[in-house]
């Protein structure tokens, strides 16, 4: 737990230093050999939780001579090759740095974060001026490319360099989709392979209600955020990060735009702090963090919107409780009083299915991790969700847990859901010694992995899978495919 960890901090003050060294920022998944079906071909977009970065992924990528990925600013239709003038070759990452072109096997691949052509990593290292070449433009010219990457592997996972600004995500609607930047899989003649966008899914549930609503709510893939009010609005990691942001954040979306990007299931830690006004607030371990009131706010705002369904978790009870009931009666009251009518009433139990679920016209679900109170208050409180958490520092550990727990599951014969938390967790004294990083550096070692791994092999099985950072991930995309796939059968 990070708790005593914090409370070492606030003793010492000592601010710690990285002990370890990030990952390479091209990532190897898959295999050399081209799909023997092009339209296996997949594309997606995330963000780096470090540095916020642009991350594009691909997967069955045929890799010919003469492919690229190219990254744009607006939805690209159609892009052409110009002539290049006369000049010397644009900056590039080196093909071992961190932010750009690196792999763990120093491939070579080549990266242009403006506008430009790209060519070998390697030939970037010559001060030699180029002697002619050529460049991409999408839409006639109109549309910028920012970043342009040579595939080198069927599968891999690279960090372009490209800062994504989260005011964009701010100003996401119920009726978003794709917006801010796109990635296209061109060929040599320009045909686009495959694209994808940035995109938000706020309806992804009652866009699939004609297919998903015989369904529970435990046969579901549903997309989660570990210690989801752990986030700070308008913070910028790389101009006010601390020793204890380091370890205390975990999220970059407020609850509204996690719910707007996907997450279905909510990981809320609630403390009780007797001296202020507003007495309930997010905590993380002993940190305090967000004022409950404005989670509930944005979690009813959100489903009157759009009639999502949304677990709301109440897992950990870390400050303020004491061993009796007393301060556990007055949070549920609150409840009772914040969410008022969007209340999944309990009568339903975790068997009922979405359908019925919409029925009632109600959507929140009061899943308390305390059977006290779960049994006092029949006619408000859900059971908890069983949350499979890991504790563990490294990611071999945490496959290790990942598979176990999906390949020997007796859960999945129970109605009740299960939360799959696929995160690395740090020790106490790796946060006092910032042994780790921080949370960041952490989750962008393993967000990748985690996400190849319910893609390709533990999907099918899974429920909730929670992940710190998970705009980082493509648990989302993982979501859309493997529920339809479920309705198939």
């Amino acid at each position: 737990m990070l708790q005593f960890a914090f409370i070492l901090l606030a003793l010492l003050s000592i601010s710690g230093h990285a002990l370890a060294e990030a990952d390479d920022a091209v990532h190897i998944v898959g295999s050399s050999q081209p799909p023997t079906d092009a339209q296996q071909l997949k594309l997606w977009l995330t963000i780096s939780a470090r540095k916020r970065f642009l991350e594009v992924s691909w997967k069955n990528a045929p890799s010919r001579e003469g492919d690229n990925v190219l990254l744009t600013a607006e939805d690209p239709l159609s892009f052409e090759q110009r002539a290049a003038t006369l000049g010397t070759p644009l900056a590039s990452f080196q093909a071992n740095s961190e932010e750009g072109s690196g792999s763990d096997e120093e491939e070579n691949v080549a990266y242009v974060p403006i506008n430009g052509y790209t060519t070998p990593a390697s030939s970037f290292s010559s001060p030699e001026p180029s002697k002619s070449n050529v460049f991409w433009v999408a839409n006639g010219g109109d549309t910028p490319i920012v970043a342009a990457i040579k595939p080198s592997l069927a599968a891999q996972w690279f960090t372009t360099g490209v800062p994504f600004d989260y005011a964009l995500s701010r100003n996401v609607t119920t009726q978003s989709s794709c917006y801010g930047y796109w990635a296209s899989y061109i060929d040599a003649s320009g045909s686009i392979l495959a694209k994808t966008c940035v995109r938000a899914y706020p309806r992804w549930m009652t866009e699939m209600r004609d297919k998903l609503g015989e369904l529970r709510l435990r046969d579901l893939f549903i997309p989660g955020t570990h210690d989801s009010g752990s986030y700070r609005p308008n913070f910028d990691p790389l101009l006010r990060e601390s020793i204890v942001t380091k370890y205390a954040l975990t999220q970059d979306d407020d609850i509204r735009g996690q719910l707007m990007h996907g997450a279905r299931y909510l990981d809320i830690r609630v403390g009780y702090y007797r001296p202020s006004e507003e007495k309930f607030f997010i905590y993380h371990g002993i940190t305090k963090q967000r004022p409950l009131q404005e989670v509930i706010q944005q979690v009813k705002e959100f489903v009157l919107e759009t009639n999502e369904i949304v677990i709301f978790g109440l897992k950990e009870f870390p400050v303020g409780f004491g061993k009796n009931l007393g301060v556990h009666r007055l949070l549920v009251s609150y409840l009772r009083d914040q969410f008022g009518d969007v209340v999944v009433h309990p009568s339903l139990t975790w068997r009922s299915t979405l359908n019925e679920i919409w029925k009632r016209q109600q959507n929140v679900i009061l899943a308390y991790e305390k059977d006290q109170m779960v049994q006092e208050f029949p006619q408000l409180l859900f059971g908890g969700v069983e949350q499979r958490w890991g504790n563990v520092q490294t990611w071999s550990s945490l496959e290790t847990h990942l598979r176990f727990i999906n390949s020997y599951d007796i859960s999945r014969f129970s109605s009740r859901p299960v939360v799959d938390m696929a995160e690395l967790t740090p020790e106490t004294w790796g946060v006092i010694l910032d042994k780790h990083g921080g949370l960041r550096k952490m989750s962008d070692n393993v967000n990748w992995r985690i996400s190849q791994l319910y893609r390709d092999e533990l999907g099918n099985n899974a429920n909730i899978v929670a992940a710190d950072f998970i705009r980082g991930t493509t648990l989302m995309e993982t979501a859309i495919d493997v529920n339809r796939r479920k309705i198939v059968y």
